[in-house]
């Protein structure tokens, strides 16, 4: 038997990999089996310690087989060694079996890899196989599956099926301040999406839970979603229904292609906290389906329906499942791609990854840890600025320079002319590095999706190749932290020493290019260059001198490529740019706070209330609408002549505020945690946000979201200044006095520049 079409889901069950087909019309899906089981493989000096430890007792418990293979144990090995291969006998007991190992191992003689790569990744590696890769697959008689593939992951214009997909949600009914496991089921809400006006809603309520919950399993039996997304489902919903269908009779609950209940409750395992690049992150452990694809919005990379070209692609490049990608970090993706290339190279992935940095002297450290280069932005508003950004610079160096902890003062090439500059680090010339080598798929990618973007001639085609170079662009920006990530299996600190050095190196040159070519160099940060020319006299360019300016940023632009050999992009010219000061000193520019507007009317904005997460719907709507009336003047004098209709706008927003007219909704601050509730000591307005949660008995982890509403600022009680967004009800106000005040600083952030300031 053959079957066509889209490999949609996998997933180990013991000793076998279950994959789901979705055929060649989108309408019908197929389940399949194959025989098979991922290894690990254990590495030491002594080739008989190796033999004794696969006749050990403990380790044949978890193993149907072993073997002795030739394998590169490290980045930097140029030979391959002899390591035993054991072959699990159910896929899931991976880190049992290390376990075990380490228990044995009381000498510490053993090198533990490939213990942490998920089954299904494995079985993908192995094979040569991605996510929604169009294949045709045999079906032998003796239940094995041989692969022929019809896709490649570099492929662009690649057909997908069309996916169904619904949303659910549960509204308990809910007996106090806060919705608990132990509230009933009020109704439940199916959403079928079909991108448009014509979504369906079909509501659920019984007069029993028992009925409303079988009807749920029905209502997905009929429409037999791929996907199904929930906010907070994870955390939430999925464990509030199933122990909900535990109190009506044992039920278990089944939305899944596969007859198996969704095993998740109150005492599921808890999820986790974690640091990445400067911020506290939380994550909630899963809720997974089997043969369909649950999206928790909340738990996600993408958080609505329309970003699921990028989640594809980005599962095709990783070859991660669509369940395991939607929740990891850029990083676990990266990482993937990195495992891939180990595969096919016939190289371990190391369990306990050990740092290979050189130890440095502080002399040393002070000239290597330096980070990008940034000059600090000349404080104030200018006209006709024009800003050029490098090309996907970071990755670009890794790929281009062959930057990677198997490439730097590799042993094959001590006299190597690739050398990094301040550091002197050698770069091999010899090999392409393996961190290097998993980048350049993205990257190409990357750069035809963006040329995919121009052609487009439909917003749905501009949309889908936009979501994907979108979601490509991370692994870009990710790859240069991840370099130096304690979680690494193949990262350097040194290389990432490295690709800042070059960065220096080459945005410096940039630098003095345009100065050369006569340019004040207003601002630069790492890969983006902000530069103008003084006006010879005030009046306006004739149309002969803006063709001429046009030349002109084209010449440097070539310029600084021909001296680089990197990539950079004229982004446009400003009619007008302001670079903001800092808060505590008005003399000192910051880096990453500027507003101006291109000359197609086109707005940029960093670091300003319309850029934070953390402000409020109505803010950042005020703000926009406020710089889009700025942003019709040409010239500095000109934006101050519209000053009095910003005013205006302002009046307007806070007459609605202290008319009490604005919806609370658009009123909520959003907060990210850096810390466990209970860790806080200073009284602060989110603090008492914090405080009347735990009242209820919920208590929030490090960063999870808290999101709130300030109700009466000035009360001596803190406690009573906000309210979090859980607890509001029909009778909560806002404090209009507050909000007013905020709103004022609001306006002013981007008046101010401009010599304005409004008044309350």
């Amino acid at each position: 038997m053959t079957v066509s079409g889209w490999l949609f889901d996998a997933y180990p069950i013991k000793d076998r990999m279950v994959f789901w087909i979705k055929d060649e019309n989108g309408h019908s899906i197929y389940r399949l089996e194959d025989s098979w089981t991922p290894s690990i493989y254990v590495g030491t000096d002594n080739k008989t310690d190796l033999e004794i430890l696969a006749e050990n007792r403990a380790v044949q418990h978890y193993i149907k087989s072993y073997d002795f293979v030739s394998r590169h144990e490290r980045i930097r090995d140029h030979e391959q060694s002899i390591v035993l291969q054991l072959i699990l006998a159910d896929a899931s007991k991976a880190a049992p079996l290390a376990n075990t190992i380490e228990d044995i191992d009381t000498h510490d003689i053993f090198r533990l890899y490939n213990i942490d790569i998920l089954p299904a990744q494995a079985y993908l590696y192995e094979h040569d196989l991605f996510p929604l890769a169009k294949c045709n697959v045999d079906v032998r008689k003796d239940g094995k599956l041989e692969w022929g593939l019809d896709d490649n992951v570099r492929f662009t214009e690649y057909r997908l099926p069309e996916f169904k997909v619904i949303s659910v949600d549960v509204m308990p009914k809910q007996e106090g301040r806060l919705p608990s496991f132990t509230d009933k089921i009020d109704r439940i809400l199916i959403k079928l999406e079909n991108g448009g006006d014509e979504d369906e809603t079909i509501e659920i309520r019984k007069e029993s839970e028992e009925d409303a919950l079988y009807e749920l399993m029905r209502e997905a039996a009929t429409i037999d979603p791929d996907f199904i997304f929930s906010q907070d489902g994870d955390e939430w919903m999925f464990p509030y229904l199933t122990t909900r269908a535990e109190k009506n009779n044992q039920m278990q609950l089944v939305l899944s292609r596969e007859s198996v209940p969704i095993f998740v409750g109150p005492k599921k395992e808890k999820g986790i906290t974690y640091f990445s690049y400067g911020r506290v992150h939380y994550r909630a452990a899963s809720a997974m389906l089997f043969g369909r694809i649950h999206i928790d919005t909340n738990n996600s990379l993408i958080h609505d329906p329309s970003a699921l070209h990028g989640l594809f692609e980005l599962a095709r490049v990783c070859r991660v499942p669509l369940h395991t990608i939607s929740r990891s970090t850029i990083g676990r993706a990266l990482t993937s791609m990195q495992f891939y290339l180990a595969h096919k190279r016939k190289m371990l992935v190391p369990w306990k990854p050990a740092s290979l940095e050189k130890v440095k002297t502080i002399k040393e450290l002070v000239v290597a840890d330096r980070g990008g280069l940034i000059m600090e932005p000349r404080v104030g508003v200018y006209e006709k600025v024009a800003e050029f950004d490098f090309v996907s610079l970071y990755p670009s160096i890794i790929t281009k320079l062959n930057v990677g902890a198997d490439t730097i003062n590799c042993d094959c090439c001590p006299d190597s002319k690739n050398i990094v500059p301040e550091l002197g680090y050698r770069i091999c010339q010899k090999r392409k590095g393996l961190v290097a080598e998993s980048l350049e798929i993205p990257l190409q990618n990357r750069k035809e999706y963006k040329h995919l973007r121009k052609l487009a001639t439909d917003d749905k085609s501009w949309a889908i190749f936009d979501s994907r170079q979108g979601i490509l662009r991370t692994i870009g920006h990710v790859s240069f932290g991840y370099q130096g990530h304690a979680h690494s299996h193949f990262g350097l600190i040194d290389g990432h020493i490295a690709i800042c050095a070059w960065a220096r190196f080459i945005a410096n040159k940039a630098r003095k290019i345009a100065e050369d070519l006569e340019y004040n160099v207003l601002h630069l940060i790492i890969d983006s260059l902000f530069v103008n020319k003084k006006a010879l006299d005030g009046a306006p360019p004739s149309h002969q001198q803006e063709q001429q300016q046009q030349q002109q940023y084209m010449k440097l632009k070539e310029e600084i490529e021909k001296a680089t050999n990197f990539e950079i992009s004229y982004e446009g010219e400003y009619k007008w740019i302001a670079f903001l000061p800092s808060k505590s000193n008005p003399m000192v520019g910051v880096p990453n706070r500027y507003f101006g507007c291109y000359q197609d009317g086109t707005i940029k904005d960093r670091g300003i209330e319309t850029r934070r997460h953390d402000t409020p719907a109505y803010f950042s709507r005020f703000q926009r609408e406020i710089l889009e009336i700025m942003a019709q003047g040409n010239s500095i004098s000109q934006v101050r002549a519209r000053m009095p209709e910003v005013n205006s706008i302002f009046q307007k927003y806070k007459k609605q505020l202290q008319e009490g007219r604005v919806p609370l909704v658009d009123l909520i601050f959003t907060k990210m945690l850096s810390k466990d509730a209970n860790a806080y000591t200073f009284s602060t307005v989110e603090t008492g946000a914090i405080y009347q949660l735990q009242d209820e008995g919920k208590s929030m982890r490090a960063g999870q979201i808290l999101q709130y509403v300030i109700t009466d600022y000035y009360r001596n009680n803190s406690r009573k200044r906000t309210i979090p967004v859980a607890l509001i009800n029909e009778k909560t106000t806002y404090d209009s006095r507050r909000y007013t005040e905020l709103l004022a600083a609001v306006c002013n952030s981007v008046t101010e520049p401009f010599g304005y300031f409004v008044k309350l």
